[in-house]
């Protein structure tokens, strides 16, 4: 504790927070006596949270699409000493600051701070959605799953298993872990924790899978990568397209667009068994002797890899979804691994057009381009990875953080002795 109170870095990164977090309270409107503070989707979480104690019910509005998690995450403020907003802005502000150091965990592990620093410097860009929207909560359980990854199993499924019960995303991490008997623990702790949330919400709430509903029922989101062809339109033609409120989003409503959403669905289960396909491939080139696919690094490349393939294909794309991955792109640059540094650093750019990319087609078009190309980018890197010849325990070594610095995983019991891994080769 002492050595922390005297780091000289750790005093500047609370400066930064401080500094970067009171132009973000700004932002939403506080210490402003002219105008009213902008809550925006916090003050439907407060009509959310009124209705959960009213009624003891999830709220049958077209707009609730979460998890039931979600519900007993918008309970939290109203138990704060301000008002609604107030105590909901002051608790995202605590978990971006438990973000913050997880990931100044995470750097002193690996020796490498670069995302710190973009945590501390990429969520500004987004204005004051970060406190505003509740994503930030599954981001940084994410954030905490991934620092544990490979090291305790039961912690990291939990951890899964909690964000997934708030937003669905987080359950991909579970995709990260490659022993076969890890993963078993991970999964049955995950299964664990979501089933946990939900009969706790059976038992306080009445129909607490109704979401699933609303959210298969989406239509194409304005903001979706897959609308590229009405933005261009639009740049060309100066015609928007036609479109209208559904489920709290803007959606464009033609048949076409309907069209286009319905392949969506089938290409993002295309992206999972993609994803499923890279997983067994690694498994089996670990048992051949592919010591440098075990480090976490690769893993958490692993994962930012499918969670962008899963927002290049959703239907919907709002600006929190960068929340998200930027979250992710902290954790990979501070992993260890350059391996996808280029397409972490392509998504923060993207970030940076996030917050106007609403009501604008050309920096819609341009973040969403940008999104696939870092998407592109991150699966070429991924799958040359796999298509390695072996390499030697040794250079693995030198080219991987050490398991002493990142993750600190131990060898699975189903790992060939390094003899045989040697006499492989």
């Amino acid at each position: 504790m002492r050595s922390i109170l005297t780091n000289r870095m750790v005093w500047i990164w609370v400066g930064v927070w401080l500094v970067t977090r009171a132009f973000i309270v700004v932002d939403v409107g506080f210490w402003d006596h002219v105008s009213h503070l902008r809550l925006e989707d916090v003050n439907d979480y407060d009509t959310w949270s009124h209705y959960l104690t009213t009624a003891h019910a999830i709220p049958s509005d077209e707009t609730w699409q979460y998890p039931p998690g979600a519900a007993f995450l918008m309970l939290l403020p109203r138990l704060g000493l301000g008002t609604y907003g107030e105590s909901f802005v002051a608790l995202m502000l605590l978990v971006d600051l438990i973000g913050l150091g997880l990931l100044a965990r995470l750097g002193r592990q690996s020796s490498n701070y670069t995302g710190v620093w973009v945590w501390l410097l990429g969520m500004p860009l987004l204005g004051s959605l970060p406190v505003l929207r509740f994503d930030l909560v599954p981001a940084v359980i994410a954030i905490a799953a991934l620092v544990v990854i490979h090291r305790r199993p039961g912690l990291f499924g939990a951890l899964t298993g909690l964000g997934a019960a708030i937003k669905a995303w987080p359950v991909v991490l579970l995709f990260g872990e490659w022993d076969r008997q890890r993963l078993i623990r991970a999964v049955v702790a995950a299964i664990a924790a979501v089933a946990l949330v939900f009969l706790v919400t059976a038992i306080a709430f009445d129909d607490s899978t109704s979401f699933l509903g609303e959210q298969s029922d989406r239509g194409l989101q304005e903001e979706a990568v897959a609308t590229a062809p009405w933005q261009v339109r639009e740049l060309v033609t100066g015609h928007s397209p036609d479109r209208k409120i559904r489920f709290g989003a803007w959606e464009i409503t033609s048949q076409p667009a309907s069209t286009i959403a319905d392949v969506l669905n089938w290409l993002a289960i295309a992206a999972l068994g993609a994803a499923a396909v890279w997983w067994l491939c690694r498994v089996r080139a670990i048992r051949n002797g592919r010591t440098d696919l075990t480090h976490s690094s690769v893993s958490i490349d692993f994962v930012f890899t499918v969670v962008l393939l899963l927002i290049v294909t959703s239907r919907v794309l709002s600006p929190q979804y960068m929340i998200w991955l930027l979250g992710l792109v902290a954790v990979v640059l501070t992993a260890g691994s350059a391996r996808l540094a280029r397409p972490a650093w392509v998504v923060i750019g993207a970030t940076i057009l996030s917050t106007s990319a609403f009501g604008s087609a050309e920096n819609t078009l341009i973040r969403n381009l940008a999104l696939v190309a870092a998407t592109v980018d991150a699966s070429i890197a991924m799958t040359f990875l796999l298509r390695r010849p072996p390499i030697r325990a040794e250079a693995a070594a030198a080219q991987e953080p050490s398991e002493s610095n990142v993750g600190n995983e131990r060898p699975s019991t189903s790992m060939p002795p390094e003899s045989q891994v040697l006499q492989s080769k």
